[in-house]
């Protein structure tokens, strides 16, 4: 679930010639920014805040979940211990994140949940790969999308679970949005959200293919062909196979589409 941050006004109305409340008015409600991607990170309005060790490992359940049971986080989170004595260290990291910051963290009821004041850049990757894979129009480079994996250094059975999940949705999204910007004639952004693909995983053919349909659609035949051999070579000094005839192909029809004929009529498709 994406935690939603709705900004409002607080204090008495701005009338003509002020700029904002009064002296007397309540300060914001602080912003707590959990980052997970590429190493774990709190902020508190921008300023970070030390978490002891084990508050960090429920924090950051939290943060890829966003809520969940509780008997799932004890269980998850201590899959070693006994029952009872995972509860047990799941209230003390309970009362310990209660205790770090003056506005909680955590909300427990039925369920224990981000509180609404803390966002997360797992959340937000999840929402923005959603919206890309529902076919929405474009509107961005797709810069969230490009960020580091899921808590490097971390070995929990969770976290390695969880970052191949994100990384494959990331890998997903980027595909899907190098071709949405071609389709718009965006080709800029096209090639370095599919390069941004071919990054994360060089030997994934649908993002090399993703590459080579933003250089077939600008008419950019050469960096084409030289993606697509790159490509092969990768492929055979890696694991011994050639790319699959669907890419080969999309390159030929490419080449071909508006090439003419020897006697001058129409190119092939």
């Amino acid at each position: 679930m994406l935690v939603r941050q709705v900004d409002r006004q607080v204090g008495p109305p701005v009338s003509d010639g002020e700029t904002g409340p009064g002296p007397d008015a309540p300060a914001p409600r602080p912003r707590y920014a959990l980052r997970l991607l590429g190493g774990f990170h709190l902020e508190r309005d921008g300023r970070t805040v030390a978490v002891p060790h084990g508050a960090r490992r429920l924090l950051a359940f939290l943060g890829v979940r966003q809520r969940c049971e509780r008997a799932e986080a004890a269980g998850t989170l201590w899959p070693g211990s006994h029952e009872e004595r995972a509860r047990a260290n799941l209230r003390t990291m309970l009362w310990r994140l209660h205790r770090l910051t003056p506005d909680p963290l955590v909300v427990e009821d039925d369920r224990l949940t981000l509180a609404d004041g803390v966002s997360s850049d797992v959340a937000a990757l999840v929402a923005a790969s959603a919206v890309i894979l529902a076919g929405a129009p474009a509107t961005s480079g797709g810069l969230p999308l490009a960020t580091g994996e899921l808590l490097p250094g971390w070995y929990d059975d969770w976290v390695l679970a969880e970052r191949e999940r994100l990384r494959q949705t990331r890998l997903y999204a980027l595909e899907a949005l190098a071709a949405l910007l071609t389709t718009q004639g965006r080709f800029s952004e096209a090639t370095q959200v599919a390069l941004t693909a071919v990054q994360l995983e060089p030997l994934r053919e649908s993002a090399t293919r993703a590459l080579i349909a933003v250089h077939l659609a600008e008419r950019n035949i050469h960096e084409a062909v030289r993606r697509f051999e790159l490509f092969r070579a990768d492929l055979r000094r890696e694991l011994g196979v050639a790319p699959t005839p669907w890419l080969e192909r999309l390159l030929r029809d490419g080449l071909y589409a508006d090439a003419p004929d020897v006697d001058g009529g129409p190119g092939r498709r």
